[in-house]
């Protein structure tokens, strides 16, 4: 009792010592950001702020925040070189709009979290490219803990890197929420997935440690990049739920990692060449509840690489720099694709897609022997999912263990099938087949109808309230500009060595 009176003391005489401090120009804002603490209110006059270095070293506290904020949301425009650093714990940031400019390559992200218990809202980043498609930065990135990204704007990142990431070190339980990804152009350059959540897991999918990300209720329109994946997870213990993805190229996919949850996404490929459906590796991972429409393919449960031994003269380790929690390095092989064990894929819905609604064990042998591409995805529950096809052909495919030596010495548990309806399709893969039921559609069903089961988001839904109001009145005429401005110069400070080799490896 005495430790709560003393708690509500804190906060109150922290709220009586509070202060809002007016920044009218970047020349003020080093020393507004040098003297506020917690409970403080930075304002950020409206006009053009070029090269505006945010730096926020001093904080706040759970009680009491540091708020930095627009003074009127969307109308402090943020360009040149202008960043984002967040290096102290408990700040919040609310209202920006970083707007046709571009960072030098070595600050490595426009909004970058290096602290924990930041909060940043109703931002918005567009159109902020470097003058080269080589020169590589983020535009969101975490390096820190508990840290939250929501309701902010992202159109039209043309540079290579993801747009946002989650670091392999020190980075735990993040959360993007309420957001929406716009216009991003597809073009070579493996390594543009709009959202990389990397983390324990990322070399050992049995690694007891994780990211703990929550991806939840974000939207994704024309968001291509590199056009594989869309969010990829390499790290376990993240939450992706009840995200919407429209008309974009790539997959959703857990890449690496276990004990993830995919619960809830939305996925209309609205025909989009290379929009594809959901994608997974790794030990134990639910994938449950999700819609997948109009798309190259539904679903693929990939097949993992054995790393135990060589099989062949020809087998390829995968060798990577992996350090310990004590900084020490050591190289370890890393499976290109983890193997599937024990994935519950439940309650998901696939409807008219051009290829097949399932797939398992995608994959098997390629590029043998070179990658050992051999272990089939094993005790697995597979139940209760609908895939719907008013075109016919196969809802169920999937791929059989060879059994020829050297790979007579692999022995997988068998994965169980229960209650698939397979409504206008068949099932080409014999050990699914007890487990699938096939109908004929029911007379009167269509697309429209099973989709309204759903809710999509719809651009109303997501970002900052400021863009659905611009948009509304017509004014904000940079959304439908899809030349994704890129900037002449590298921003005020860019003395990097720019990267001119393309890379053109589309394997992810």
């Amino acid at each position: 009792m005495k430790k709560t009176m003393l708690s509500i003391l804190i906060v109150s005489l922290s709220s009586l010592w509070a202060r809002e401090i007016s920044v009218p120009n970047v020349g003020a804002l080093a020393g507004a950001l040098g003297s506020a603490g917690p409970g403080d209110v930075v304002v950020l006059a409206k006009g053009n702020w070029p090269d505006a270095e945010i730096k926020v070293g001093r904080g706040g506290s759970e009680q009491s925040p540091l708020t930095i904020r627009a003074e009127s949301p969307g109308e402090t425009i943020l360009t040149g070189g202008s960043q984002l650093e967040i290096n102290a714990p408990y700040v919040v940031v609310d209202g920006l709009y970083f707007s046709k400019g571009s960072i030098a390559t070595e600050k490595f992200s426009v909004i970058h979290f290096k602290s924990h218990h930041g909060k940043v809202l109703n931002c918005a980043v567009a159109d902020y490219n470097p003058p080269e498609f080589e020169d590589e930065y983020y535009w969101a990135y975490f390096s820190g803990d508990n840290n939250v990204l929501e309701k902010c704007y992202f159109k039209g990142k043309n540079n290579m890197h993801p747009l946002l990431g989650n670091a392999i070190d020190g980075s735990r339980t993040n959360t993007v929420r309420g957001c929406y990804f716009k216009t991003i152009p597809l073009d070579d350059g493996n390594g543009r997935e709009i959202l990389r959540m990397w983390g324990p897991g990322k070399f050992d999918p049995k690694d007891k440690d994780g990211a703990f990300c929550l991806v939840e209720g974000n939207l994704f329109d024309g968001a291509d990049g590199e056009g594989t994946e869309i969010i990829s997870l390499k790290s376990n213990y993240n939450r992706v739920l009840s995200n919407t993805i429209v008309g974009s190229r790539g997959c959703l996919n857990i890449r690496q990692g276990s004990h993830n949850v995919v619960q809830g996404n939305i996925m209309l490929g609205k025909g989009v060449e290379g929009a594809q459906g959901l994608r997974m590796s790794g030990f134990d991972n639910k994938v449950e509840g999700n819609y997948v429409s109009g798309c190259d393919w539904g679903i693929r449960i990939q097949t993992g690489e054995y790393i135990e031994s060589a099989l062949t003269s020809g087998y390829q380790a995968n060798m990577k720099e992996k350090k310990s929690k004590k900084g020490e390095s050591s190289d370890v092989n890393v499976a290109k694709y983890p193997p599937v064990q024990d994935l519950l894929l439940a309650n998901n819905v696939s409807v008219n897609n051009t290829g097949a609604d399932l797939e398992v064990g995608f994959s098997y042998k390629k590029h043998w022997p070179e990658n050992q591409l051999v272990l089939l995805p094993e005790n697995c529950q597979i139940k209760d999912n609908r895939f719907i096809r008013s075109t016919g052909g196969e809802s169920v495919i999937g791929s059989l263990p060879d059994t020829q030596p050297p790979l007579d010495k692999i022995k997988l548990s068998p994965n169980h099938y229960e209650n698939n309806l397979l409504l206008g399709g068949t099932c080409a893969y014999a050990p699914a087949k007890s487990g699938c039921k096939v109908e004929s559609i029911p007379a009167g069903w269509s697309v429209e109808q099973e989709l309204a089961k759903w809710k999509p988001l719809t651009p109303e839904d997501v970002g900052p309230a400021w863009v659905i109001a611009l948009r509304k009145a017509g004014q904000f005429a940079i959304e439908d500009d899809k030349s994704c401005f890129r900037s002449d110069t590298g921003g005020a400070d860019d003395k990097a060595e720019k990267k001119k080799k393309k890379k053109k490896t589309k394997q992810s």
